[in-house]
């Protein structure tokens, strides 16, 4: 039973397996790959191409072939950037479908998953954005974050620590004691907001669309910034 899970992300059960294999084993032949495996041949080189096409193996030249895993790091980074561009392109798709907006309650379980709607939400901002994370977070939604400042939005950034961001000041928070762990909060355009919090890497909260979260999201926020 392969340890490794990758069939989330648009592969196939067989390339997980082969996938680990090529981690754990390190570089082979597509033969000594399929014997590591234990699968038929046909199917262990139908998976290294597959692999190779979707940018998670190489395989160098010569004969007989040699296969060799990307970096793990790597193929993180190729998956997040893939999903990121898919979401980008569903939510234009969505945008251009009339539909009467619904407020909308969404659980966040994961650290990925809070930084990845943030940057959503405030990669689409054409208003304004408030937003208190942890000090950590802050070099990973730069790249979001400069949009609206370069537009001219007004943008209220706050951290539990202190930030260098470069082009945009960010407000060391220190009232956070009435929250349950690091605060993260996020408001954008009054649309949309998160109420979050972190525990060592645990991270739990709630995205919404709802006018009462989005206010009271608001109003923690101005409340943790006034606290002394």
């Amino acid at each position: 039973m392969p340890r490794l899970d990758l069939t989330h992300f648009g592969f196939t059960p067989t390339e997980s397996l082969i996938y680990e294999v090529l981690l754990t084993g390190g570089p082979g032949t597509g033969y000594a790959i399929a014997r590591s495996a234990g699968l038929a041949r046909a199917n262990a080189y139908s998976a290294l191409e597959g692999l190779v096409m979707k940018g998670a193996a190489r395989v160098d030249g010569g004969r007989p072939k040699r296969y060799r895993p990307e970096a793990p790091s790597a193929l993180i980074a190729r998956i997040a950037t893939d999903h990121g561009l898919a979401l980008d392109r569903l939510s234009g798709d969505l945008d251009a479908v009339s539909v009467p907006a619904t407020p909308t309650l969404v659980e966040i379980e994961s650290g990925r998953a809070i930084l990845q709607l943030i940057t959503h939400d405030v990669a689409r901002a054409a208003a304004a954005v408030a937003l208190l994370a942890p000090a950590d977070a802050f070099p990973l939604l730069a790249p979001a974050l400069r949009r609206p400042w370069s537009a001219g939005l007004p943008l209220v950034l706050c951290a539990t620590g202190p930030v260098d961001l470069g082009f945009a000041v960010v407000e060391v928070v220190s009232g956070t004691q009435p929250w349950p762990g690091m605060p993260i909060i996020s408001v954008v355009d009054d649309r949309s907001a998160i109420l979050a919090t972190r525990q060592g890497s645990d991270v739990r909260g709630h995205w919404s669309t709802a006018p009462a979260f989005v206010a009271g999201a608001r109003l923690a926020l101005e409340q943790l910034r006034r606290s002394p």
